[in-house]
């Protein structure tokens, strides 16, 4: 079904549409091309340079890499991954159907071949076909009815294998949704546990009767999870240090996240691509199964206990979605950014196990008022549907702006499908092939309207481009010395449709880079390069715009290769570290990236004159623009700045505000502005090279009616040209050594007093350095950078990098694994 859908929309493997498309395209694609690269290429190394200044493989393993489907990556050439990740999706997804189908056969002892239906069902559900490109998450889908097996199984048999072995498989796979699926077991549990409550057995006696059962559940859950920790205790000791926006204590209010909206949810077309972001709970899963799932409250056949039990597992999936506070603790104490309602998947799974339940039942045992159920559906559909304007009026939410516009043929189509649906359902079982073709058309067509709004990209521009920037940066690539390189020729973005942002081309493209789009950079490195004038549009992304000779230099970045294609030396490279005063350990960055600049550089030779020139204003003209183009404009103040440059040099820009437009800003007639679009973000924009006296008019948009955040200075040339020839006395230049541990070696000879070596290398706790065989701590300097002391003369120097807590992880795992194992042997005596 879903290769029908990819052949009709000409997606790979079926036509040159490929998936280089949200997230999959800029970060889910280059992560796994670059762990090809490193597979291939015999590489072990623990620490990827790949990725801004750097950081651990093991969160971008643990959360995107460790599905056993990426293993089919192996099988093709490193331009043809987005045409296998499409395979890849389409087998995740039929195996999901495979999966569900397996676990409802067992759970309900349903033998007929109409379960497949309940199957596909499950792979099609809504969650699916909003987040079917969010890749790594699918594959919770396909664990999930695995750990429902192995747990009825358990509870059934008190035979806990197979329980203990797929929590371990979900959690090992996605940490993220495992520790979803870990929240659903505790509530699957006691949904299993009630339902071993004899009639008329006290809550005592069944306590009395159960309650060794109840303890094995918790050790074996924590047993299982717990031999996952090899990977994941290092996993978590990284997340820790990554930058989060902080939730905030209204996230675990109690206040509603929807409205009635949410039974527009189980209709078709409710959310595609354009509205992945921002939507309502994805829970649609047929018209078949919405209308089997609420009769099963009405069968006579189900007793009143088991509609209890299911009602109160309902109930708590729902108020997981509907309650804020509930919500976010389902999220990992955090709000999500973008692709909200993560959980919602676990609420269309009990309703399909449900109505797979009413199906057994047989459905015709409902009584005359049930069989009105489909009209009051359809009401409350198309009420809820109604509701989304008004609420949108009164709120002013994005929310409620996210599902809009309301596509009125879906609506009607979709109560159409319903009431054709029940018809046909109330005839019986003797129309099951009807209703299957019902379900199968309908679940296509929803995927198919979720695929609108895609701009798909382009596999064969994609194929060459890649191919292309590969030999261009073969020479830089395959060095064994540590240096980093800045890029600015055009890589992949001819595979994309529409504009491209290339924070993540260094990982595509296996250069050390500076630039990275991912949760798992460190916070230092976010704060270092927001400081040093680097454009940082959220705590996920870090660019390349905005740099400086100044911060060249820290970063040790040694070429650059121009839009063209030349690749030139950088004029300030003076290694991967160098000697310098202790002066710099001191210095405390805030946030103007000048003055931060201008400190580094008095710290590392003092002088009485700066290096920094600040530009001399003449004029400052100001006015408002309230209105732009019939609307209310964001940017209402408009500036133009005349000013003379006090030295000779490039002249630099920084508003630490972040409330300038740089889209329409103009410097002496000349449009300048960042790589990236960065409008009312800080970022350090060289404006051009200016001579001393030289008048310069600068005229931009603003929503500050002020110019006090904005610093305007120029930089001689001189001043860091005499810093860069005393740094490349002292360089210290670092080629790798071993893979396994992570290791690079250099010499720096000290023919100075100074004390300290500065080191180009991220602050992590995983760095173990010798200086002449002696381990040596370390030390932070200017937010997020390494510095270590060192002695007159020769110092040899070894970098090694040993993953923060990963011995740690794999003792306590060994210790869980063998554990278990110790109680499944003693329990078979």
């Amino acid at each position: 079904m879903v290769a029908g859908l990819f052949a009709i929309r000409g997606i790979t493997p079926f036509g040159d549409h490929n998936l280089l498309i949200g997230d999959l395209g800029v970060q889910y694609i280059p992560f796994f091309t670059d762990f090809v690269r490193l597979v291939r290429g015999h590489g072990t190394s623990l620490f990827n340079f790949h990725q801004a200044l750097g950081g651990s493989w093991m969160p971008i393993i643990s959360y995107y890499l460790m599905s056993p489907f990426n293993s089919l990556l192996f099988l093709v050439h490193s331009s043809q991954i987005p045409v296998m990740v499409a395979v890849i999706i389409m087998l995740k997804i039929a195996t999901m159907a495979g999966t569900m189908t397996v676990y409802l056969q067992s759970h309900w002892q349903f033998h007929h071949a109409f379960v497949m239906v309940f199957g596909l069902a499950y792979a099609f559900c809504g969650f699916v076909t909003v987040n079917f490109f969010n890749v790594m998450w699918l594959d919770a889908l396909i664990w999930l009815p695995s750990v429902a097996w192995g747990l009825d199984n358990f509870v059934a048999t008190r035979r806990d294998g197979a329980y203990f072995g797929w929590l371990f498989v979900a959690v090992l796979t996605d940490y993220y949704l495992g520790y979803m699926t870990c929240l659903f077991v505790m509530g699957y549990f006691v949904y299993l546990m009630l339902g071993t409550k004899l009639k008329g057995q006290t809550i005592r006696e069944w306590w009395v009767q159960e309650r060794g059962l109840i303890g094995r559940f918790i050790v074996t859950s924590l047993l299982s999870v717990g031999s996952t920790l090899a990977l994941l205790l290092p996993t978590i000791l990284n997340m820790l240090t990554t930058a989060k926006a902080h939730p905030g204590s209204a996230a675990f209010s109690l206040f509603p996240t929807f409205g009635l909206e949410f039974f527009r949810q189980f209709s078709l077309g409710t959310t595609d691509f354009s509205q992945r972001i921002d939507h309502a709970p994805a829970l649609y899963v047929s018209s078949l199964v919405i209308l089997l799932a609420i009769a099963y409250f009405g069968l006579k056949s189900v007793t009143r206990w088991d509609k209890v039990r299911a009602t109160l597992l309902l109930l708590f999936l729902f108020l997981g979605m509907w309650l804020r506070g509930f919500n976010t603790f389902w999220h990992m104490m955090a709000l999500p950014a973008g692709y909200p309602f993560r959980n919602s998947f676990f609420f269309s799974f009990v309703l399909i196990m449900l109505a797979a339940g009413a199906w057994q039942h047989d459905i015709r045992q409902l009584t005359a008022a049930w069989r009105w159920l489909p009209l009051l559906l359809a009401g409350l559909m198309v009420g809820g549907t109604l509701m989304i304007a008004p609420m949108q009026t009164w709120t002013q939410s994005a929310y409620y702006a996210s599902l809009e516009p309301i596509s009125r043929r879906a609506l009607l189509a979709s109560v159409g499908l319903l009431l054709v649906t029940a018809v046909v359902l109330w005839h019986g079982p003797k129309y099951r092939g009807l209703l299957a073709l019902l379900v199968v058309g309908e679940l296509v067509a929803n995927f198919g309207l979720a695929l609108n709004g895609i701009e798909f990209g382009h596999q064969r521009a994609y194929a060459q481009a890649a191919a292309a920037a590969a030999k261009r940066l073969a020479p830089l690539t395959q060095r064994q010395s540590l240096s980093r390189i800045r890029n600015e020729a055009p890589t992949v973005a001819a595979g994309f449709t529409g504009h491209y942002n290339p924070y993540n081309d260094s990982v595509w493209m296996g250069y050390n880079g500076t630039g990275a789009y991912s949760s798992t950079m460190t916070a230092t490195t976010v704060t270092l390069s927001r400081q040093l004038g680097l454009f940082s549009r959220n705590l996920r992304r870090v660019s390349t715009a905005g740099f400086s000779p100044v911060s060249e230099l820290l970063f040790g970045i040694r070429d650059k290769v121009r839009p063209s294609g030349t690749i030139d030396r950088v004029a300030t490279y003076s290694g991967m570290g160098f000697a310098v005063p202790d002066r710099l350990i001191r210095v405390r960055y805030g946030t103007d990236a000048i003055a931060n600049q201008e400190a580094t550089l008095q710290a590392l030779r003092p002088r009485h004159r700066p290096y920094f020139y600040d530009a001399k204003t003449i004029s400052v003209k100001t006015w408002d623009n309230w209105r732009s183009v019939d609307q209310l404009a964001v940017f209402k103040y408009h500036h133009r700045w005349t000013m003379t440059a006090q030295a000779t040099g490039h002249l630099y820009w920084f508003d630490q505000s972040g409330t300038s437009k740089y889209s329409s800003m103009r410097v002496n007639g000349q449009h300048v502005h960042p790589e990236y679009f960065a409008d009312g973000r800080p970022v350090l924009l060289d404006l051009g090279t200016f001579t001393k006296g030289q008048p310069v008019t600068v005229t931009f948009a603003s929503w500050d009616e002020g110019i006090r955040a904005i610093h305007i200075a120029t930089l001689p040339a001189a001043g860091i040209t005499a810093i860069h020839r005393q740094l490349r006395a002292t360089a210290l230049d670092l080629t790798q050594q071993h893979t396994v541990p992570t290791s690079y070696q250099g010499q720096l000879v000290n023919q100075t007093d100074q004390r300290w070596a500065y080191l180009s290398l991220p602050t992590e706790t995983g760095w173990h350095i010798t200086v002449n065989g002696q381990l040596v701590p370390t030390k932070t300097v200017l937010t997020g950078l390494t510095a270590v002391p060192i002695r007159s003369g020769i110092n040899d120097i070894q970098v090694q990098y040993r993953v923060p807590g990963g011995r740690l992880g794999v003792i306590v795992a060994l210790v869980c694994f063998l554990s278990y194992l110790d109680l499944w042997h003693f329990r078979r005596l």
